[in-house]
């Protein structure tokens, strides 16, 4: 959510029409891409991780030529190309370094070992997408910078932001994982909480989100102590810790499966 904040990296979106076809195939794809190329041993050749990469290679080939070609309102000069490689640098290290930054937050405790295995698997998974190595940050440091320079060249959010926003939102109540119109609002509620817990109020507020209505403005401290709690419990030795990676995997692979049962099998861009 925190990504449409800066305006310039959501105009594909908008200007490929993503954001009428709503956010439901996009998280699910989203999703079903994040789960499979972070598993163990996923990247091998011609895996089903690695042609997810590849496909999404493609896809962003083919959006950059019909943006161009279909619309004469591609700002150049401000935007850059389309999907063009510090925008892909900086998405991806909303996969790494902001992903990080976010569970931190939430209470989780990341390793330093972890912390770099992470920066160098999207450093793999940014190469096989097409950026040059040598650009793609191997470190902490190096994404902070990186990060920090991509945002100086970045409008605020506008109403192209809101508008994503508005839609990622709304695919809470379009979603049909949860049978009824009740617990499709409640799903929304925490999510909205979650937003205003992890991003300034400024960035909430020119994104639009609503604030968080009680009792759903607790639920990200139930969070945090959960996580808290849950780690004094697992992290005690090596054989705890591979129990919580098994359980997250599970828990993981579980959403996705959800996501792409109610994920209408006609929805296509």
């Amino acid at each position: 959510m925190g990504g449409y904040d800066f305006a310039y990296i959501g105009k594909p979106l908008i200007l490929t029409g993503a954001l009428k076809k709503g956010a439901v195939k996009r998280l699910k794809d989203t999703l079903e891409f994040w789960v499979n190329v972070t598993r163990q041993d996923a990247l091998k050749i011609n895996s089903e991780a690695y042609q997810l990469i590849i496909r999404t290679r493609l896809m962003h080939s083919y959006a950059r030529l019909k943006i161009k070609e279909k619309t004469e309102h591609w700002d150049d000069q401000n935007w850059g190309e389309p999907i063009n490689h510090w925008d892909m640098i900086a998405t991806y290290t909303g996969f790494s370094l902001v992903f990080m930054q976010g569970l931190k937050k939430l209470g989780i405790i990341i390793s330093a070992e972890e912390e770099t295995g992470l920066f160098h698997l999207w450093k793999y998974i940014g190469y096989l997408l097409g950026i040059p190595a040598h650009f793609l940050p191997e470190n902490r440091q190096q994404a902070v910078e990186q990060f920090y320079w991509w945002s100086t060249i970045q409008a605020e959010g506008d109403e192209d932001s809101a508008q994503l926003a508005k839609a990622l939102l709304q695919e809470n109540l379009e979603n049909t994982i949860y049978k009824y119109a009740f617990q499709r609002q409640m799903l929304k509620n925490l999510h909205q909480s979650m937003n205003w817990f992890l991003l300034d109020e400024e960035i909430n507020m020119r994104l639009k989100i609503p604030k968080p209505v009680k009792p759903f403005s607790v639920f990200p401290k139930i969070v945090v102590n959960s996580n808290k709690i849950t780690q004094k419990i697992y992290l005690r030795n090596t054989s705890q810790y591979q129990k919580l990676v098994e359980m997250g995997n599970e828990q993981q692979k579980k959403v996705l499966a959800d996501y792409i049962e109610h994920t209408p099998k006609d929805f296509h861009y």
